[in-house]
């Protein structure tokens, strides 16, 4: 009889630690969008060279994806979380000292390498310490961090924004720096071995190493299918939030501070929806739970473009962004039971690059749609994306 999991495995210091890393890693990349209605006036920018700016450093990830994904098979995650960590030490100073558009995007660009080269290589050796029976729950967990530096990033923005906006991404190199030390401290044991469901102790660097299979033979037809769902649905998720702090400030009237204050808090919501949806689709199945969470969060999120005061708008905005954060453990799992063991850190870069090669491509659009229509029309367009994602999630997308 197989033995339950140990708890350890679930709760203990390595699934710990990729939570804390993982909300490090998204506060300073969660900065950038909500600094566009500052950078507007700054810059004296349209809606559509705001567009440029925020496609370009997508486009970055576009590039890097792959190479990241190789990096995380082929090396330890000690070694790729470490040089992410140092990589968004130098970009942040370099956006900090930024002075024109062009020299941000640049900065920017190379702070996106850093959210490509983590992201594999954390949920690759987080799926890798527990069994497939709490695969969901682990990176429900580890997602959970995500979130709150998503909502740490704007939220500190908002008090630091009297000070100017680049005192935030000087800020927070601090507690960077603590855990790059204690990332370069994880002992090699507990980077390059996982715990099977029987308690067995695998050597996941021999297993690199010597990879029985090539890149081509390890993409299924269920992994293409899968990653033309993810393009639609980041799609829609593209035209709903690349101009959203503009939205809340031009459309709604809410000062910088404010929108910062409402985009930060709303992030927190993940912290809580992450774990709890990663525990509910272990146990109700990674597909059903994310056609429930996904076809809620819809909803809420058409009932907030037509809401007609801004409180009801942030509640339901608030109840999008719940389901959508309930969703992503579920998401993660099946990308992980699509790949081999031995290619997980590709398979998560994989999963990445539609929504950075839609993500390079979105923002453009709808700065040309906002410069010729307004703001407004990029929600129903989003939404109606985000329909067509669902449909082909039910109808198409087999786990």
């Amino acid at each position: 009889m197989k033995a339950p999991d140990s708890p350890r495995s679930i709760f203990g210091f390595g699934v710990l630690l990729m939570s804390i890393t993982h909300g490090i890693i998204h506060v300073s990349n969660s900065i950038f969008p909500i600094l566009l209605p500052v950078l507007q006036d700054e810059f004296n920018l349209t809606y559509s060279q705001l567009g440029l700016m925020v496609s370009v450093p997508t486009f970055f990830r576009v590039v890097a994806s792959i190479p990241c994904g190789y990096l995380a098979d082929r090396f330890t995650a000690k070694r790729i979380i470490a040089l992410s960590f140092m990589i968004q030490i130098a970009s942040s100073l370099m956006v900090a000292w930024s002075r024109s558009p062009w020299m941000l995007v640049l900065s920017m660009s190379l702070l996106t390498l850093t959210f490509t080269m983590y992201h594999p290589a954390s949920l690759s050796y987080t799926t890798k310490l527990v069994s497939e029976s709490n695969r969901a729950k682990a990176i429900g967990l580890q997602t959970a961090g995500g979130p709150l530096g998503m909502a740490l990033g704007p939220l500190s923005l908002s008090f630091l924004l009297p000070f100017g906006w680049r005192t935030a991404y000087l800020f927070w190199i601090i507690p960077v720096l603590p855990a790059l030390f204690v990332i370069w401290r994880m002992k090699p044991q507990a980077d390059e071995t996982f715990q099977s469901g029987e308690g067995d102790s695998q050597d996941l660097v021999r297993e690199v190493e010597s990879p029985k299979k090539g890149l081509l033979s390890t993409i299924s037809m269920g992994v293409v299918i899968f990653l033309v769902y993810s393009s639609f649905r980041t799609s829609g998720l593209r035209f709903i939030g690349s101009f959203l702090s503009l939205y809340l400030t031009d459309i709604r009237l809410l000062s910088v501070s404010e929108a910062s204050l409402i985009l930060g808090l709303v992030s927190l919501v993940g912290v809580f929806a992450a774990p709890l949806g990663g525990l509910f689709s272990d146990k109700w199945g990674y597909k059903k739970w994310l056609l429930i969470v996904l076809s809620l969060s819809t909803l809420c999120i058409a009932i907030a473009f037509l809401a007609p005061t801004t409180v009801l708008f942030v509640i339901f905005y608030f109840s999008y962004r719940f389901f959508s954060f309930s969703g992503n453990p579920a998401q993660v799992s099946i990308i992980s039971r699509l790949m081999p063991r031995s290619r997980q850190g590709l398979g998560y870069s994989l999963s990445f690059l539609p929504g950075s090669i839609v993500g390079s491509i979105i923002p453009i659009i709808a700065g040309i749609l906002a410069d010729q229509m307004g703001l407004s029309v990029l929600f129903p367009i989003g939404i109606v994306v985000l329909g067509m994602a669902l449909a082909f999630l039910q109808f198409v997308v087999k786990v």
